[in-house]
């Protein structure tokens, strides 16, 4: 393995983890799925098209997520975790609790999700992948998943409107 692919194949797993850690996976679990993933990419290196290397990571590294929670029976535990003092530069108290608001609404409005709505919106707003990746990983065509995303975005809207207030009246 040259040193160029080395890194360039450290830089997708390190955007996989973190995709893994936006779907609920907890550190530990994220890192050992992720050295299972790299394990599975090297050993299967020769079989897999180099236009779809990012692609075969994700689907391998959220499958083995999949099959972590159908195996420890957390499948109900889909969290969305992002850090919005990122997108700020100033931190107050005051903006800190509105943003741990939106968080809990976002999460509670996902977790009312099908599994793989939600999966779409976190791999297209959170992973930032394209629309033929994202098809690339699901194995069908653009335009499905451009359907398939909509219809996402428009149930996580109704959802969030009928849950109202930040999630106040949530309940489920």
């Amino acid at each position: 393995m040259n040193e160029e692919f080395g890194i360039q194949l450290h830089e997708k797993l390190k955007e996989v983890y973190f995709t893994l850690l936006k779907m609920g996976a907890n550190k530990q679990d994220a890192e050992d799925i992720l050295q299972e993933t790299a394990y599975q990419f090297i050993k299967y290196i020769d079989g897999i098209d180099a236009n779809y290397a990012e692609a075969w990571l994700y689907r391998v590294a959220i499958n083995k997520f999949y099959d972590a929670l159908r195996k420890n029976k957390h499948a109900n535990n889909y969290v969305l975790t992002f850090n919005l003092q990122d997108l700020l530069d100033e931190q107050t108290p005051e903006l800190y609790v509105l943003q741990k608001e939106a968080q809990t609404t976002i999460q509670q409005t996902l977790s009312m999700l099908q599994p793989k709505e939600m999966e779409l919106l976190l791999l297209k707003y959170s992973a930032e992948l394209t629309l033929n990746e994202i098809a690339i990983l699901f194995q069908t065509t653009d335009k499905s998943i451009k359907t398939q995303l909509a219809r996402a975005r428009k149930k996580f809207s109704e959802v969030f409107e009928r849950t109202g207030n930040y999630g106040e009246n949530i309940n489920y």
